[in-house]
Order: structure tokens, then C-alpha cells, then sequence
């Protein structure tokens, strides 16, 4: 029997014997239809109800722990974060407490990156490219820096502070009327005035904000620190009347100093202290105007300075100052 049985065994091909599922043949419309819900078995997309809800339940719970932990941490995180004022301010920021000069007119966005402005003797035009001001037209500066100005007539939550000793320190409505000639009756000195078409731009200096920074007023201990400052500008500060932020603006190069001629509004060149700190909300910037004249066809670089006590001008990252460059053809 042994023998036979061996006989028998050698005429099988191997794998004969394996047991094949039931329905391992099906092909086409077929298989498609089984896989979608098999009658013989019950499943649904190769799975039994059954094994379905399981699987339901398991990723209702596990999802469900994950949002729990996910709102756990959000609010721990909550729970360390102010909501009235930054967490980090001034010398514990990344910010500090050593503010860069902001200037105005805005660029276009086209131009957002540039710090040339151009204007031409031979564009006279009162017609924006656009209601925001979008283009290179020197009525276009005009709209952008009145659209900035708008800003102003909100004084909500303001006060008309009297000086720095004013109990709403730091909640002062700005004095437009500081900035003399520089408005918008005037187009701001973007459009050419008179039968030789002269142009003279105003620029707008303010320091950029930075949350509870309150600056101290620079000295005349302090004027040894600055060497750049002139003798006028020193006799400016000596003569303030109140403690202030003060802005100047020279040519960079000798050249530059030749070419271009600066009239600040206020004369004084100063924001009083009473706009500081920012403390959030609604806020009105304090600036100083500056109208430059500068030579036709030369292109002239200039910066811009803010001067209090401990203030560091850095060209490289732009601390304390501003550089531009001016073009009138």
C-alpha cells in the first residue's frame, strides 16, 4: 500500500492539494459586483457590518482622544499668552527696543521693495491710475499718501492731550496742523507748481511702532555719541521746549549735500513725548514732514535719523534710520 500510495503521489503535481477560495476565478463585472457586497458572506467592500462598526468605534475614540489632547495643549498655551498686550515686549522681544524710522509716501505694490521715488517735471495729470493709487503717475503718490492720511480722521479712543505730563499719555490725537505746508491742498509738493514747473516733495518720518516703547529725550550730554548732527540741528534740541523724538535728514554722500536742501514741518524737526508708548488699539503716529528740494536730473540719496537717548543708527539693519533715494527729471 505504501508503494501505491507513493505511485499515486509522484503522478500529483505539487500544489495540487491546496484548498482555492471560493469565487478565486471570478473576473470583470463580476468580481467588481462581489467586492461591492458579497450575498454569500455578507460583506460590504470585503468587510462584514460587523467588522465595519468596529472599525467605526475604534477611529470615533482614537480621533476623539486626539482632539481632547489637541485642545489640551492649545489651552495651556492659552493660559500663558496675555490678552490685552504681547507677551514678550522691548528688551525681552526680538523687536527691542530700538525702532526703525517709517517713512511716507507708501511704494506701489509693484515697486514695494524699492526706496526710489520719481517724479516728473512733464506729468501734471489730477487722474490716478486707479482709486488706490496703483502706478508710477506722480498724482499716484498724492492718492497713496491721502489714503495713508485717512487714517487720521479716526480718533476714537483718542484725547487732545496738552504735553507729556497729560494723564492720556500715549492716547493723543496727532496735530496735523504741525506739518505746515506739507498737506493734501498742496498735493503734498508731488505735482509741479508754476511756469518753471518745480517739484518738491514732502516725505513723512515716524517711528515704527513697537508696544510700550517710551523714549527718552536725547540730551546735550549726548551729542557726543552723533557726530553727523550739525550745529543747527543741535541748537534744535537744546532750544525744545518739551522732551521729544527729533528726526534730521542729510545727503549721504558729498554730492547729495549739495544737491538737496531739507524744510521740516514742524520747524523744530520733533513729535512730543506724549504720543508714547503705544499701548495697542487705536493709535495716531506721530511724524515730522520734510520737503525736499534737490537738483533736476540728479539722483540724490538721502537718510533720515531719529534721535533719543540710547538710540543706535545701524546702516546695515536699518536701526534708527532710513535710507531713500530721490529723482526728479
Amino acid at each position: 500500500m505504501s508503494n501505491n500510495a507513493t505511485s499515486n503521489n509522484a503522478g500529483q503535481p505539487l500544489g495540487g492539494t491546496a484548498i482555492k477560495p471560493v469565487g478565486w476565478d471570478r473576473t470583470g463585472w463580476e468580481a467588481f459586483r462581489y467586492m461591492l457586497y458579497d450575498p454569500d458572506t455578507g460583506k460590504v467592500l470585503t468587510r462584514t457590518p460587523l467588522s465595519w462598526l468596529k472599525i467605526f468605534v475604534f477611529y470615533c475614540i482614537y480621533y476623539s482622544c486626539l482632539a481632547a489632547f489637541w485642545l489640551a495643549c492649545l489651552q495651556v498655551f492659552f493660559l500663558t499668552v496675555p490678552t490685552d498686550h504681547p507677551k514678550w515686549t522691548l528688551e525681552d522681544s526680538i523687536i527691542g527696543v530700538n525702532p526703525g524710522v517709517g517713512m511716507k509716501p507708501p511704494m506701489s505694490d509693484k515697486r514695494i521693495d524699492s526706496s526710489l521715488y520719481e517724479f516728473s517735471l512733464e506729468d501734471s495729470s489730477t487722474t490716478p491710475t486707479n482709486k488706490e493709487g496703483e502706478g508710477e503717475k506722480n498724482i499716484d503718490l498724492k492718492t497713496r499718501m491721502d489714503l495713508f492720511m485717512a487714517k487720521y480722521n479716526n480718533n476714537s479712543g483718542l484725547n487732545d492731550c496738552t504735553d507729556n505730563n497729560d494723564s492720556n499719555k500715549g492716547k493723543c490725537i496727532f496735530d496735523m496742523s504741525t506739518l505746515g505746508e506739507c498737506n493734501s491742498e498742496n498735493n503734498y509738493g508731488y505735482l509741479p507748481v508754476g511756469a518753471d514747473k518745480t517739484i518738491e516733495p514732502c516725505f513723512f518720518l515716524k517711528l515704527n511702532k513697537i508696544y510700550g516703547f517710551n523714549p527718552e529725550p536725547i540730551t546735550e550730554a549726548d551729542f557726543a555719541d552723533y557726530p553727523e548732527m550739525d550745529e543747527e540741528f543741535k541748537g534744535k534740541i537744546k532750544d525744545a521746549k518739551e522732551p521729544a523724538v527729533f528726526f534730521n535728514c542729510f545727503g549721504r554722500f558729498p554730492a547729495d549735500m549739495e544737491a538737496a536742501k531739507f524744510n521740516f514741518f514742524p520747524e523744530d524737526q520733533a513729535v512730543s513725548l506724549k504720543y508714547f508708548p503705544f499701548k495697542g488699539g487705536n493709535y495716531q503716529s506721530p511724524m515730522v514732514a520734510v520737503k525736499v528740494s534737490a537738483a533736476e536730473g540728479q539722483l540724490v540719496h538721502i537718510e533720515c535719523r531719529a534721535y533719543y537717548k540710547g538710540v543706535v543708527h545701524d546702516k546695515k539693519d536699518k536701526m534708527g534710520l532710513i535710507q531713500f533715494e530721490v529723482l526728479i527729471n
